[in-house]
């Protein structure tokens, strides 16, 4: 019975991981980087705290990191890995802690729209498992992504995405579709400092519940190279983690 107990545990850990976030800015913007440089994204810490139903989550990564180069001047090429993952479930007097390397991901983005301001993308992904320790679902998955963004007269820079991807289902035995959309508004205060609001939905054809969450996040530019990025945000529906709170590091050069 207690090996039982925790094969259900270790299921409803990776469910659980599987709908977790672990990025600030969920949004994409569809500009791309430009041929000969590189931009370096990097989550220095994550951590997604969550509890429904009797059980406790909490999820921390380390280092994840995203490097993209560009190929031409409206494509480029993005390759990500997850350098540390660490998640704990807790149920009752039963715990299911896991830690190891997670995923590498390959994305490319393609800017097919820009003008006056607006512009619109493509950015298909994969993601390969190379995960150790049970920190993921060992199975091959993907989507498209289609990131929109522009400028209003007031300075604000506005972006949405739709987005649908393929995930292995929590049964192991065939994927779900899971439909998303987000959006958020960002203004750029002085001194370097921006501030935007964020929102995001998702639903999966597997019939677990709405996902959303709204965010609020800061970003301070060091130089025109170099800036970070904290965000934390709040899950307002039953299929989201009840917090996520990102620190990331980004460096262009």
């Amino acid at each position: 019975m207690y090996k039982n107990l925790r094969r259900v545990l270790g299921g409803a850990l990776l469910a659980l991981a599987g709908t977790v976030t672990l990025r600030a800015q969920v949004t994409e913007v569809p500009q791309t980087v430009a041929p000969g440089h590189f931009l370096l994204k990097m989550d220095l810490l994550s951590l997604t705290l969550d509890h429904d139903a009797g059980q406790d989550y909490r999820a921390l990564g380390v280092g994840r990191t995203l490097v993209t180069t560009g190929l031409t001047a409206n494509l480029d090429l993005q390759l990500g890995a997850e350098v540390f993952v660490a998640q704990k479930i807790e149920s009752g007097s039963l715990t299911d802690r896991r830690s190891g390397i997670g995923d590498v991901y390959a994305r490319v983005k393609w800017k097919f729209f820009d003008e006056a301001g607006t512009a619109v993308a493509l950015l298909p992904y994969i993601k390969v498992p190379t995960n150790t320790g049970g920190v993921g679902n060992n199975a091959v998955e993907g989507g498209l992504i289609v990131p929109w963004s522009t400028h209003l007269p007031t300075g604000f820079e506005v972006a949405a995405q739709a987005e649908v991807d393929f995930r292995r289902n929590p049964a192991d035995n065939g994927y779900d579709t899971f439909l998303s959309a987000s959006a958020f508004a960002k203004q750029q205060l002085i001194g370097g400092l921006g501030l935007y609001g964020e929102a995001t939905l998702g639903k999966s054809s597997g019939g677990e519940p709405f996902v959303s969450t709204l965010g609020v996040g800061a970003t301070l530019s060091v130089t025109s190279h170099l800036w970070w990025d904290y965000a934390i945000y709040k899950g307002v529906s039953q299929g989201a983690a009840d917090w996520n709170h990102v620190l990331r590091f980004n460096f262009s050069f």
